[in-house]
């Protein structure tokens, strides 16, 4: 009989992969090395591939009345006017679900509150690990030990695990910090229900509500090497954005400063495989990408889901692997290519920004409509 499996990471990968493999009768462990879950993390997208996802697990109804399912999403200018927008009725109408945005923290909660007791265990950190024809056996600074079948790594973009498998992952700094913070500011109804980027003068503002009169926020810039302000992370951030059209002035002035969360954007080039023996990585730990197509946490629910099925469906562990990856790799390696590509194409300024904006708009409806349905296909 076959070891359960053990999970190093317990964010929303780890999570939804233990759910996952526990909805087709897996058992499964998951180690969390901080000492209790915490409500921290600002807000993120749960697209309709991840929805589908959640479909399947049967939790999109839960996980829709803890966020906001989204009406469009925008790309506008300085002054709010729209360079680019999809109207998520129809891809409602294919794929069964919009954008939902939610708090990191809510899908944590409804996450976890569907696992069975005992699934997580907490304050145990990776030491290292050995794989045998058993499985692998597992070490934690806190001088225990388990045994498991496999090992799946969902530790995120600096993976120990990875580290260990595939030490020479080469990281690709864009220069770029990305601010995110959550506003208590009840937005006019033109702006509900809508996720809205806004591309201008070298910097991006991004928005959309997590609930009723709940706004979460996130601001790119390049500030390679740039720590701290002298007039204030608050007082910067306003400057850049003075020109500005509502809401995003109100959004930033409702911020609590103590409570925005900085990032340096990066992401690291693809790597030969995603496992070794009966270690698989899944998620950031995997295949980060740049935020910049609001699909890192999507590309994790869909590894999770994907490796539940293929460990139930293969003979071996190590068969299951090769197959997840066969699913998975193509699109996730999509998904990094095309965010780089964005990330560079948000923050270019004057004339490059013109004909940017131009193209775009120009576009036919179909053409992006296509881009993002490739996105939010299914392949399994």
């Amino acid at each position: 009989m076959q070891l359960p499996g053990l999970i190093i990471g317990g964010g929303i990968a780890g999570l939804t992969t233990a759910l996952a493999l526990q909805r087709r009768g897996l058992a499964v462990t998951v180690c969390e090395s901080a000492p209790e879950i915490k409500p921290l993390g600002a807000g993120i997208w749960m697209a309709p591939n991840a929805m589908q996802v959640f479909h399947r697990l049967g939790i999109a109804d839960k996980i829709n009345a803890g966020g906001v399912p989204l009406r469009n999403i925008q790309v506008v200018d300085a002054r709010m006017q729209p360079i680019m927008r999809t109207d998520q009725e129809r891809v409602r109408q294919r794929f069964g679900y919009t954008t939902t945005a939610i708090r990191r923290a809510r899908l944590q909660e409804t996450l976890l509150a569907e696992l069975a007791p005992g699934t997580v265990l907490l304050a145990k950190t990776l030491a290292s690990f050995t794989q045998h024809e058993q499985g692998v056996t597992v070490h934690f600074t806190d001088g225990s030990v388990l045994q498991a079948g496999y090992l799946v790594a969902a530790d995120g973009i600096h993976s120990a695990v990875r580290g260990v498998l595939f030490p020479g992952a080469r990281f690709a700094s864009t220069g770029h910090i990305v601010w995110r913070g959550i506003s208590p500011v009840r937005l006019r109804p033109e702006f509900q229900q809508s996720i809205m980027e806004a591309w201008a003068h070298g910097v991006r503002f991004g928005f959309s509500e997590i609930a009723d009169g709940v706004v979460d926020w996130f601001v790119g810039e390049y500030a390679p090497g740039v720590t701290s302000y002298p007039q204030g992370l608050k007082n910067h951030l306003l400057d850049l954005f003075r020109d500005f059209a509502y809401p995003i002035t109100t959004i930033l002035e409702a911020a609590d400063e103590a409570r925005i969360i900085r990032n340096e954007i990066t992401d690291f080039d693809p790597i030969p495989s995603w496992s070794q023996g009966k270690v698989c990585l899944i998620g950031d730990a995997a295949h980060a990408s740049t935020p910049y197509m609001g699909q890192g946490g999507c590309q994790a629910v869909e590894d999770a889901f994907a490796l539940a099925q293929c460990l139930e469906q293969e003979a071996t562990v190590e068969q299951a692997f090769a197959a997840m990856q066969r699913l998975r790799r193509a699109k996730a390696l999509h998904i990094v290519r095309t965010s780089r590509l964005m990330g560079k194409v948000g923050y270019l300024q004057h004339a490059p920004a013109a004909l940017r904006n131009f193209i775009i708009r120009t576009t036919p409806s179909f053409i992006i409509e296509q881009q993002f349905r490739r996105v939010y296909q299914l392949n399994f």
